[in-house]
C-alpha cells in the first residue's frame, strides 16, 4: 500500500515539473533558430538575487496572458537542477522555454553566447531580425512591458503564447 501511494505521489509531481532541458555545447543557435523574432534570452542563476525580480516580472506578464517571446537560459550546471526546477515553478515561468547548461565548465557555454560577456547576471538579450541587442541587470517589468507594447503589429500577431 505504501509503494502504491509513492508511486502515486511522484507520479503526481512529474506530471508538473518544469520541462527543464539542458543546453549542450553548440546547442545555443539551435535554441535561437527554433524560435520566432523578436526574441527576448534571459539569461539566470539561482545564486543571483536580482534574476529572481526579473523572472518574477516575467512570470506576471505570462500570468497576464501575455504573448512571451522569451527564452530561459539557466547557467548553473546541471547538478542544480531541482533548485532550478523549483525556482522556475514558484515565479510562474515553468511553462515558458526553459534551459540550462550541460557543460561542467559553464564558461565554455557562456562563450559561446557572446564572447564579450563575462557572466555577470542578469544577463538579457533581444534578438531581433538584423540585430542583437544584450543587457546587464534586471529587467523592470514596466521595461519589458513597453518592449511588448513596442512591437510591431505583425510581430505581435506572430508571438505564439508558451
Amino acid at each position: 500500500m505504501k509503494n502504491r501511494a509513492l508511486c502515486i505521489a511522484l507520479l503526481t509531481i512529474s506530471c508538473f515539473a518544469t520541462a527543464l532541458e539542458p543546453l549542450h555545447r553548440g546547442g545555443y543557435q539551435q535554441v535561437l533558430d527554433q524560435q520566432p523574432r523578436p526574441l527576448l534570452v534571459v539569461l539566470w542563476s539561482v545564486d543571483c538575487p536580482p534574476c529572481y525580480d526579473e523572472l518574477a516580472a516575467l512570470g506576471r506578464l505570462y500570468q497576464d496572458g501575455e504573448a512571451l517571446p522569451v527564452v530561459l537560459v539557466n547557467t548553473d550546471t546541471l547538478r542544480s537542477s531541482d533548485d532550478v526546477a523549483a525556482t522556475l515553478q514558484r515565479h510562474n515561468t515553468d511553462a515558458l522555454p526553459n534551459y540550462q547548461f550541460a557543460d561542467p565548465i559553464p564558461a565554455r557555454q557562456r562563450r559561446e553566447i557572446d564572447p564579450n560577456w563575462y557572466g555577470e547576471l542578469p544577463r538579457s538579450y533581444l534578438i531581433e531580425e538584423d540585430s542583437t541587442q544584450g543587457h546587464s541587470g534586471a529587467l523592470t517589468e514596466q521595461r519589458l512591458r513597453d518592449w511588448l507594447k513596442a512591437l510591431p503589429s505583425h510581430n505581435r500577431e506572430s508571438v505564439r503564447r508558451f
